[in-house]
This record gives structure tokens, C-alpha cells and sequence, in this order.
């Protein structure tokens, strides 16, 4: 009676024991199961969301650069257009460009911005090759602007004499102008390397013949002062025309 009962209790036993390790075996089975599609899936979608976090970051911080340049540029520019204006405004000779400017029809920021330029309102400003006073007229150049003007007893102490010297400079300006049709890159190019020179320039290196850009001027030195020049020249234009 025992031994009958004991047998059937162990048959369920290993029957129960069957059942578990068949369970195990379908868990384990089924966590080997996990497709590779799905852990390459995983994988795309974290690259993807660390890519979307690294661009963020850089599209953040580019913007912040761009926005620090254009803060900075407009400082210079904010520091610039003080610097020229207070140049005219405290050099005491306002009125004289203003008189031969209207005298002359030549723009008084481009004779602003030639003097800034030249001698930085310095009227006693010499140069090694002898140019004298604020817009800087050399000794021969003064006496043939002299003869033109029909100054008498013009001497060459007199390019000091901030009157003389900005009529003569105004003068000239007007001068190179009626040459170059009122174009101010080739007036200022002119004024410092000459006519004839920016003549020849014209012939040489100008696309149409008529026109000079700075980039087509042939020589350093004067394509870095014309360039100075048209930077005044604005600032100096829009101090007194446009924020009028």
C-alpha cells in the first residue's frame, strides 16, 4: 500500500521538476530570442539622440560666437565714429571746412575724412617727404595750387596756416574730382599716389576702364589709406547727414 502510494508522489515529483526546468528553459530561450534588428535599432537611436544633443550644443554655441562678433563690431564701430567726430569737433577748424567745402561743392566728411586721415587735425603735422599741415600738401603742390588760386605771397610756411591749408586741400579735392567724375575711391586713390598714376591704373587694372575698386589698386600703401579714408568718410557721412 506504501510502496504504491510512494510511486505515483514521485512520478508528479519529477513530472513538477519537468515542468520548472521547462519553464527555465523557455525564459532562457526566450531572452536568446531578442531579435538583432531590435538591439540595432537601440543602437541608431541612441547615436541618433547623442548626434541631436552634440548638434544643439554646437549650433548653440555658434550662435553665441556670431552674436559675441556682431556685439564686438558694433562696439568698434560705436568707438570709431566717436573718435572721428570728436577729432572735427575739437580741432577748432569746423567752420573753415565748412566754408571751403560749400566754396568748392566738394562733400565736407570727404574733406573731414582726408584731414582725419592725413594728420589726424594735427596742423602742424610734417611728413619725412616734406607734406605739411592738416590735409598734408606738399611744397611743390602748394605752389602750384598757389599759382592756380592766384595766391599772392604764398610761401611754404604758410601749409600751417589751417585756413590756407584746407582751401588748398578743398581745392584740390575738387579738382581730382572734376578728373575722376566724383568718385571718391578714385579721388582719394589721387590724392595720395596722384593723377596721372590713378590714370594709368585705370588703364591697367580696371575692369571697365572707368571704375577702380580698392581691390584693383595696384599699390599697398595707397590701397590701405584709401581704404582708411572711405571708413572716415562714412562715419563722417553718417554722423552728420544720416543721423541728422
Amino acid at each position: 500500500m506504501t510502496a504504491d502510494n510512494d510511486r505515483p508522489t514521485a512520478r508528479r515529483r519529477r513530472s513538477d521538476r519537468n515542468i520548472r526546468s521547462n519553464r527555465r528553459s523557455a525564459k532562457a530561450r526566450g531572452k536568446r530570442r531578442v531579435s538583432p534588428i531590435v538591439w540595432i535599432l537601440l543602437v541608431v537611436s541612441l547615436a541618433f539622440l547623442a548626434y541631436a544633443i552634440i548638434n544643439k550644443n554646437t549650433a548653440q554655441t555658434r550662435l553665441d560666437n556670431l552674436h559675441a562678433e556682431r556685439e564686438a563690431a558694433k562696439k568698434r564701430h560705436e568707438d570709431e565714429l566717436v573718435y572721428y567726430v570728436n577729432l572735427r569737433k575739437n580741432s577748432g577748424v569746423e567752420d573753415i571746412i565748412n566754408k571751403y567745402s560749400a566754396m568748392y561743392q566738394v562733400d565736407s566728411n570727404m574733406v573731414s575724412a582726408v584731414i582725419a586721415r592725413e594728420s589726424h587735425y594735427d596742423m602742424y603735422a610734417q611728413s619725412r617727404v616734406g607734406a605739411r599741415g592738416l590735409m598734408q600738401i606738399m611744397e611743390d603742390t602748394g605752389k602750384w595750387i598757389a599759382g592756380k588760386l592766384n595766391v599772392e605771397g604764398y610761401t611754404y610756411e604758410h601749409l600751417f596756416d589751417p585756413d590756407i591749408n584746407i582751401r588748398f586741400g578743398t581745392w584740390y579735392l575738387s579738382y581730382l574730382s572734376d578728373n575722376f567724375g566724383g568718385d571718391p575711391i578714385l579721388v582719394a586713390s589721387a590724392y595720395h599716389a596722384g593723377l596721372s598714376n590713378v590714370k594709368l591704373w585705370l588703364l591697367r587694372h580696371s575692369e571697365d576702364g572707368v571704375n577702380l575698386g580698392t581691390h584693383e589698386i595696384p599699390m599697398d600703401d595707397t590701397k590701405d589709406y584709401v581704404k582708411k579714408v572711405m571708413n572716415a568718410y562714412a562715419l563722417y557721412y553718417e554722423n552728420y547727414v544720416v543721423n541728422q
